[in-house]
Formats: structure tokens, C-alpha cells, sequence
């Protein structure tokens, strides 16, 4: 087996002195060695496979815009809470009294951007519409409105359907991260007094070749008190769903493995490893070979991924934060239990720039608590260990972007990483 031998540090302990009563040299153990070697894919990995579909836009924490980037469209659906039907107001005397005759003077929607994560770097125009049609914010679409199993319903048009252009207005990042867009009065009492499902707006961005990341919406509302007409207030309308639309989807990739997105991709491979090593030589010369691996020898294992330019629309401007979880049914795929973390709460994370200008950068992602599983054989219980593992996003779904590394075959190929200390056994006299 064709073993790449990375680094090699070996500790040598050394007497000042010798017992007479003491045991020879010869009897006492070699030193233990540690090795830090690579396998290659066809060493360790087989049965490559991406899925998509985990999680849905809606549950992310920022929605987002585009126009014509990288052949992508995509729009933010939102809809508002009721209007407040009352206000504690201290009247012209001091005291607190309640109104629930407030007059309404004006109302916007604030939309708040991550300017790291957004494409621009100037003036954009944005564009609020009320949709007309009713949706589901976990399963819309750009081609459905609704789109779960029992219920599968297209726009009007793909996009969002039928809309009422409420106003536009420009976000210049130079002059901060928030843009508001004001309503009218009609538009303020049809949303005070109209259905829930009339209190929906859609945003599109107008300005081609960019990409936005929404991290906050809101409504604003501008009110004062018959008890005390001199005083302005703003109250807040919280966002009861957001979720974001977009065009195309992505495909799944030829070869290579993805991770992340919304819907989310996942990417599982089985991992097979070699019970015994006949190298690399400073092994062989500590320990003897062949050797026999077993979990107590592994202090170290990770998987060495390369990184690969994702579709330019997907680019992520964010890093990326890597889990790796363990399959507890193959053959429940796609949609099998996962097992906990071999990354750790943190996960793994990865600059944005080693997926553009870094394209090609090997990342370590540990799995070493899988390794030392995998070659312990069964629990107390019989059960085997799990040869299948999952690398998704942490959390899933993430970010609209994802991440791609090269898949078997070629210089960029996935390795295994071991790091294993051994010695010879101690032969008694």
C-alpha cells in the first residue's frame, strides 16, 4: 500500500546513569514513534454521493435579492404582524392612559443589509410590492406558491405572482446599512384594517449584477395620541415570515462534493481503512510490520479536502462552517438519522476567499473520534460501527451560498490524514 510519509517525529528518551541491578539496554522497550501519513481516496473512500434538499430559505436567520447575478434572480416574500389596536401614552397631566384611537401619520418598511455579504459597492434601487396571492413561507418557490406534498400550488407568474408596485427607493451603503421605504395612506389603512394575508410585500432589487443579503426587516409605524398630540411615536410591526424566492436552482455538481446552501446540500461517502500497515519505514523500525492498526494507535484523523470555485451566483461571501456526522442508515438515504458531531459544536469553518482567489487550498476537517470507532469494531452491544459519514453545513441550512471541494481523481483529490503513535511491545527476559 503506496503510504505518503508528511512529517516523522520520534521520541528518545536518554539515562545519565546505569543500575548494576538494572535491566540491559536490549531488554528495555523502543522508543515510541509517532508518523504522520496520508491515504489516498482509493485507500479510504468510495461511493461519493451529493443530495440536496435539506431545510428550507425560511428558516435562515437573513433572506436575500438578486438581479442578473451569475443568471440568478431571487426576491424576499415577507409578511407583517397585526397593527398595535392600542398605546400607553402619558397624557397632557403626566398620567399614563391608554389609546386605542392613535392617529397613524405615516408608515415604512425597513430593510437593514449585510454590506460585507452584498455585492454593491455604490447605489442599488429596490422596489416593495404587495403580492395578491396567498403562500407558504417553509415551502414557496419561484414556481409555486405552495409546495409541499398535499398541496402543490403554482403563481399566477413565476416570481412571487401577481403584485402591486407599492414604491421604490435607493440603498447607498455609503450612508449606512438601512433603507426605508414608505407607504402611503391608503396603502397604511388597507394594512390596518385588511385580512392578514393583505400584509404581505415583496422586494426585488432593481439594479442588475448584484446579489443583497436582507439580515432585518421590519414595519415602522409614525402614530400620535388624542392624549397628547405633540408627541410622535414609533412603533414597530415585527416580520411574522420572510423567506426568499430564486431562479434556477442549482444543479447538482458532476463530481466533487458540496456543502451548504438553502435548500441545503449534503455530501456522503463511505470510508473503508486498512487493518494493517506495511510502512512507512519509521513505523516499521519502531513497531515491526505489518502493523496492525487499531484505535488506540490513531491520535489524529481528518480528511483533506481541496477547495473548488462553486457556480459564480453561489460564491460564498461568507465563511462557511463545516459538520461532519456519522450515517446511521445507508439505506435510509437521503433522509437517515445522523449521529452527533465528529467536528465539535464549532464546526469547521472556512474563508470565503479559499473558494476564489485560494481555489485549490487543502482544509483539514477533523474526523478523528470516527477513525478510533471505525476500528474498534462493535460496542458492548454488537452493534457495528458506522462506515458512512455526512458533511453538511453547521448550522443547515446556513447561508444562501455553498461550498465545493474536488472530488476523487486528479492532483486535488480528497486524503486522509493519520496521525498514529506505536512502539514494540517490552520482551521480557
Amino acid at each position: 500500500m503506496a503510504l505518503a510519509l508528511m512529517a516523522t517525529a520520534i521520541a528518545v528518551s536518554a539515562c545519565t546513569e546505569r543500575s548494576p541491578s538494572g535491566p540491559d539496554d536490549s531488554q528495555m522497550p523502543v522508543a515510541p514513534v509517532t508518523v504522520s501519513l496520508e491515504l489516498t481516496w482509493a485507500e479510504f473512500g468510495s461511493n461519493l454521493q451529493v443530495y440536496g434538499g435539506y431545510g428550507a430559505p425560511d428558516e435562515m436567520a437573513a433572506t436575500m435579492v438578486a438581479r442578473a447575478f451569475g443568471g440568478v434572480e431571487a426576491r424576499t416574500l415577507l409578511s407583517f404582524e397585526q397593527f398595535p389596536t392600542s398605546i400607553q401614552v402619558l397624557d397632557t397631566l403626566g398620567a399614563t392612559a391608554t389609546d386605542t384611537a392613535m392617529i397613524f401619520l405615516d408608515a415604512y418598511v425597513v430593510a437593514r443589509f449585510d454590506t460585507l455579504a452584498s455585492t454593491n459597492t455604490d447605489t442599488v434601487s429596490l422596489e416593495l410590492s404587495q403580492l395578491l396571492e396567498r403562500w407558504d413561507a417553509p415551502s414557496a418557490s419561484w414556481t409555486n406558491s405552495f409546495n409541499i406534498q398535499t398541496v402543490q400550488t403554482p403563481w399566477s407568474q413565476p416570481g412571487g405572482g401577481a403584485v402591486v408596485p407599492l414604491r421604490t427607493a435607493l440603498w447607498d451603503r455609503a450612508l449606512g446599512d438601512s433603507v426605508q421605504i414608505f407607504l402611503d395612506s391608503a396603502q397604511i389603512q388597507q394594512w390596518r384594517l385588511g385580512a392578514d394575508s393583505v400584509r404581505t410585500g415583496r422586494l426585488d432589487l432593481l439594479s442588475d449584477g448584484h446579489r443583497l443579503k436582507l439580515d432585518f426587516a421590519a414595519l415602522r409605524l409614525v402614530v400620535t395620541s388624542r392624549f397628547n398630540p405633540d408627541t410622535v411615536i414609533v412603533l414597530g410591526v415585527p416580520v411574522r415570515s420572510a423567506t426568499y424566492i430564486y431562479d434556477p436552482q442549482a444543479t447538482p455538481p458532476a463530481d466533487g462534493f458540496r456543502v451548504g446552501g438553502a435548500p441545503a446540500w449534503r455530501t456522503v461517502l463511505d470510508v473503508d481503512l486498512p487493518l494493517t500497515l506495511n510502512g512507512p519505514p519509521e513505523l516499521c523500525a519502531a513497531a515491526g510490520c505489518p502493523f496492525p492498526l487499531t484505535s488506540r494507535n490513531v491520535t489524529y484523523a481528518a480528511l483533506g479536502l481541496r477547495t473548488r470555485r462553486p457556480p459564480g451566483a453561489f460564491l460564498p461571501t461568507d465563511s462557511i462552517t463545516v459538520d461532519v456526522r456519522p450515517v446511521l442508515s445507508r439505506a435510509a438515504l437521503p433522509r437517515s438519522p445522523l449521529g452527533v458531531s465528529l467536528v465539535g459544536e464549532s464546526g469547521s469553518t472556512i474563508a470565503p476567499s479559499l473558494f476564489d482567489a485560494g481555489e485549490g487550498t487543502q482544509v483539514d476537517v477533523p474526523i478523528t473520534a470516527f477513525v478510533q470507532a471505525f476500528l474498534a469494531g462493535p460496542d458492548p452491544a454488537g452493534r457495528p460501527p458506522s462506515s458512512t459519514i455526512a458533511i453538511l453545513a453547521a448550522p443547515e441550512p446556513e447561508t444562501f451560498t455553498f461550498a465545493e471541494f474536488f472530488g476523487p481523481g486528479g492532483p486535488n483529490e480528497p486524503v486522509l490524514k493519520l496521525i498514529l503513535t506505536a512502539s514494540a511491545a517490552m520482551e521480557l527476559p
